[in-house]
Order: structure tokens, then C-alpha cells, then sequence
């Protein structure tokens, strides 16, 4: 599920965007959850209380106080959270850039802007982001928040890096298929594992950047290994001392 936040003073314009943001999530036949602040201070606090929202579309003036300021707390906190700043001045536009926005939307926005910055950050939510059946219905994870998933007692477990658990549908087989191939690595036959999330790979085990450890198969160790050492040298810089 996305989880959508629209942070604006502006009463008139949440009543009207709203649907036409719900209308074109729908359309592209996704699930979410739109909550609407009118002040930047209620939107930083319900996403230090919770769960960051995947998706905000901010105003970049509220009165006295800046929505691009709100956006550099954002920024600050690490949460991976994609921005788009809806204004009547598009002034503004050029100041915002060194919080790196999705999209910059002048109001009043059309179907077809709005389309266009959903769009895109759909193309990115599609690569950083998989959509699993869970017993809570459809539910989106981040890729980079999964250590690992395991099959235990007939379920997949999904161990996040939060340490908090919850479980999908189906089989190993199935969902290791269904995920991209670059990011996981199958290296027992009940356990697959985010690479992202790879520390050090021994005989036969795999330390995780959590501390936790995952067991590596005896026929599946070299495989293992070679991905690793792949998938390692493509986000390291090698140094040459």
C-alpha cells in the first residue's frame, strides 16, 4: 500500500485534489492511503510517531512557514520519502532543488501534470519497492527495509531490518521468482535473502548488517559467494592503497 500524505493550508485545494489523486491511483489500479495535514509541523510529527509516508505532496509556502524547510527535515531523518511540491509560484522551483524533488506541480494542477509526476514516482516505487499478500491484505514493502524471508511451519516469515516480523502467501519457489533477481539471493532452500543487506558470507553462513546471521547451503555456498562478491563490487569503490 502507499502511504500518501498532502500537506497544504489551503482548505479548497485538498477538497479538490484529493479526488483527483485518489481517481488516478486508481486508475492505475493501486492501493493506498491519503491523509491530508494543513501544517507542515503535523506532517513531521505523524511521520516521527510512525511510519514515514512513501509519497508527499508539499506546498512549498505555508504562511510563515516554508514547506521547502519541511522538506530538509524530511531529508535530514533519511526516510525514503519521495516529495512533490505543488505551488502557485513556480519561482519557487529552482529553490528547491537541493532537496531533490520527484516532480514540482503549479497549481492549479491538471490530470495530465498530475499523471505525469504519479507516473514517475510509480517507475520508482516499482524498483525499490514489491507489493506481497499478507494476512493484513495487499501490503507494499521497501526493498532495502527486508533482511530476509523464511519458510517456517509452512508460511513465509519477512524479517525487516526494524525487527519486527510479518508474513506473506505462497511458496520460497514462487516468490523467488516473482522477485528481482539482482536484489535476492536463495542461498538455502528455506531462506531468501536481501543482498543489499549482506555483510559477509562464510562457510556456510551469512552475516547480515543487522548482526543476524542466515545459513548457507553446502551446494548452494559457491553460488552464493560469486553474487555476493558481483553484487558487492557494483556498490563499493574499490581502493588501491
Amino acid at each position: 500500500m502507499h502511504r500518501i500524505a498532502l500537506c497544504d493550508d489551503d482548505k479548497d485545494f485538498l477538497a479538490s485534489f484529493t479526488p483527483l489523486l485518489s481517481d488516478a491511483l486508481r486508475a492505475r489500479r493501486e492501493t493506498f492511503q491519503i491523509t491530508a495535514f494543513s501544517d507542515t509541523a503535523s506532517l513531521l510529527k505523524a511521520m516521527e510517531e510512525g511510519d514515514p509516508f512513501s509519497l508527499v505532496f508539499l506546498d512549498v509556502v505555508f504562511g510563515e512557514e516554508e514547506g521547502i524547510r519541511a522538506a530538509r527535515s524530511i531529508r535530514t531523518h533519511g526516510w525514503d520519502t519521495e516529495i512533490v511540491f505543488v505551488s502557485s509560484a513556480p519561482e519557487f522551483a529552482a529553490e528547491s532543488f537541493d532537496v531533490s524533488p520527484l516532480h514540482f506541480l503549479v497549481k492549479p494542477v491538471s490530470p495530465e501534470k498530475l499523471a505525469a509526476a504519479l507516473d514517475r514516482y510509480l517507475e520508482r516505487a516499482a524498483v525499490t519497492m514489491i507489493r506481497l499478500e499478507t494476512p493484513h491484505g495487499a501490503t507494499v514493502f521497501r526493498i532495502d527495509e527486508i533482511l530476509y524471508f523464511e519458510i517456517y511451519s509452512h508460511k513465509i516469515i519477512i524479517h525487516k531490518a526494524d525487527g519486527t516480523r510479518d508474513s506473506c502467501t505462497g511458496t520460497l519457489s514462487e516468490l523467488e521468482t516473482s522477485l528481482p533477481p539482482q536484489r535476492f539471493i536463495r542461498p538455502h532452500r528455506s531462506y531468501l535473502v536481501n543482498l543489499d543487506r549482506i555483510v559477509k558470507v562464510t562457510r556456510y553462513q551469512i552475516l547480515l548488517s543487522q548482526g543476524s546471521t542466515v545459513p548457507v547451503s553446502k551446494v548452494l555456498y559457491q553460488k552464493t559467494q560469486d553474487a555476493f562478491v558481483e553484487h558487492a563490487g557494483k556498490k563499493c569503490l574499490p581502493i588501491s592503497l
